[in-house]
């Protein structure tokens, strides 16, 4: 099955408690697919894919085969990033959780938000979040009592305390009872930094000054809707020629399908009102936090 992505056979492992009779010591490390029998799949590396099918083995109890192929050690990673990526462009169903886009099928997050109501907020439908109080911590208050009052003394402050709060109603699903479990903002991390959110192992969001004094918002979000637009429709996007992106910038947790953002703050508000910004934000953040908790 895996043969063209330089897998030279599949070896069939079920019930197997160790696979040392198929790997000689010396071609052990490189590249592995494990089979599982609900058709889904799981690829990494291993330095020994011996000691490696075993660990796995203690959490997986359905491997049925096992592909593998060797590769020199300097290469595992930039390998087993491109695989993970190659097969979740063929739609191969990943157990992996690293540099993957998809979320699992079930969460900890669908405690939260029933899954109908998850896919409503995805095609924009801003549900209430009212049946609950907002999360006081009185321990983490004490702790950045400071850095607030440091930020409430900015003169841009009005402008960016905006900006967040419009980025969090877009953003972020029912905000309240997920807050702190699945994401959390930060006040004056560095002093250059007016305040990040991040979702699960990743910021989605910076608010920052620039050494030229000027500040800006960075972000990231889900390229596939805005790839997917025409180039007509791309330049609509305003104020889409005041911002730098690229793809070349991201974070593992948020796997292939991810775009980074860079503009200006007083642009930001515009183009957080544009639907096809609204959608690649939230199917990016709802990503992350179906995957699980925030840090």
């Amino acid at each position: 099955m895996f043969e063209e992505y330089g897998f030279p056979a599949e070896y069939p492992v079920e019930g197997r408690a160790s696979i040392a009779d198929l790997f000689k010591p010396e071609h052990r490390c490189g590249i592995y697919i494990l089979h599982f029998k609900n058709d889904q799949y799981y690829a990494g590396l291993a330095i020994d894919v011996v000691r490696r099918y075993a660990q796995h083995r203690l959490n997986h109890t359905d491997i049925v085969k096992i592909s593998f192929k060797t590769v020199p050690q300097l290469n595992l990673s930039e390998e087993e990033r491109s695989l993970i990526w190659t097969l979740e462009r063929q739609n191969f169903v990943l157990r992996n959780i690293t540099f993957t886009s998809l979320p699992p099928t079930e969460s900890d997050f669908d405690l939260l938000m029933p899954l109908a109501d998850q896919q409503a907020w995805l095609q924009g439908h801003d549900l209430p979040d009212t049946d609950s109080e907002r999360i006081v911590a009185p321990e983490r208050r004490l702790k950045y009592t400071a850095h607030y009052q440091r930020l409430l003394r900015q003169p841009e402050v009005k402008l960016v305390i905006d900006v967040l709060r419009t980025y969090a109603q877009i953003g972020i699903p029912i905000r309240r009872r997920s807050e702190i479990s699945f994401w959390c903002s930060s006040c004056l991390p560095t002093p250059h930094v007016f305040s990040r959110i991040n979702i699960n192992w990743q910021e989605v969001l910076t608010v920052y000054r620039r050494t030229d004094g000027a500040i800006w918002s960075s972000f990231h979000l889900a390229a596939s809707p805005i790839t997917a637009l025409s180039d007509s429709d791309l330049e609509q996007l305003t104020p889409w020629d005041s911002a730098g992106y690229s793809t070349d910038h991201y974070y593992e947790p948020g796997g292939q399908d991810q775009l980074h953002v860079e503009i200006p703050i007083e642009d930001m508000l515009r183009f957080l009102a544009e639907p096809a910004i609204q959608s690649s934000i939230r199917l990016f953040n709802w990503r992350l936090m179906k995957k699980g908790p925030c840090i």
